[in-house]
């Protein structure tokens, strides 16, 4: 999934603390800065937003993904956004003095960052453009053929509302789905 080398990826993350995590851990809650971001060796970490006391997932990240609240990360300001552990997950963890530590002393680590944040970009841009124009049974089809492995570990009020439906309306484009 990542577009680096294995040697690449090998020495970015053994500079990361490894943690396990159980399910439901926060480990970034909106008002707070985002101290730490995370490798996932397996489990997964759901992104979401509060909104009027209903929360809406943005993204999922899964094995051999970076994770973070990235713009709180980076500015070291408030994040808008929760991460939670949606599974029990085995991760690694850097905090941002350790972070801008490693990228000074290793500065060919630039080059491998820029490769993981131009991943994220597209993968965000594709999730945004396809909320403007693909219908909500096209956003459907295309997680069924990008990110299958979701559709059995997530639960279903949570992918509708990543897919910008009711949990109602996911079930009634399942079954359309099934039917074809």
């Amino acid at each position: 999934m990542l577009p680096l080398t294995e040697k690449e990826l090998e020495k970015l993350v053994n500079n990361f603390e490894p943690r396990v995590v159980p399910k439901k851990t926060i480990l970034v809650q909106a008002g707070k800065a985002a101290d730490e971001i995370y490798y996932l060796r397996s489990g997964c970490i759901r992104l979401y937003y509060l909104k009027e006391g209903v929360d809406i997932s943005a993204y999922f990240f899964t094995e051999k993904m970076f994770a973070g609240a990235y713009d709180s990360f980076i500015t070291q300001t408030p994040s808008r956004h929760y991460l939670e552990t949606t599974e029990d997950s085995e991760i690694r963890s850097i905090s941002y003095p350790s972070f801008q530590r490693l990228l000074r002393e290793y500065p060919e680590l630039n080059a491998v960052v820029r490769k993981i944040l131009e991943e994220r970009f597209v993968d965000l841009h594709n999730l945004f453009t396809s909320q403007i124009l693909d219908s909500p049974e096209e956003r459907y089809q295309n997680l069924m053929t990008h990110r299958p492995d979701l559709l059995n570990r997530i639960p279903q009020h949570q992918l509708a509302t990543f897919l910008g439906v009711t949990p109602v309306s996911l079930s009634r484009i399942r079954s359309r789905i099934s039917k074809k």
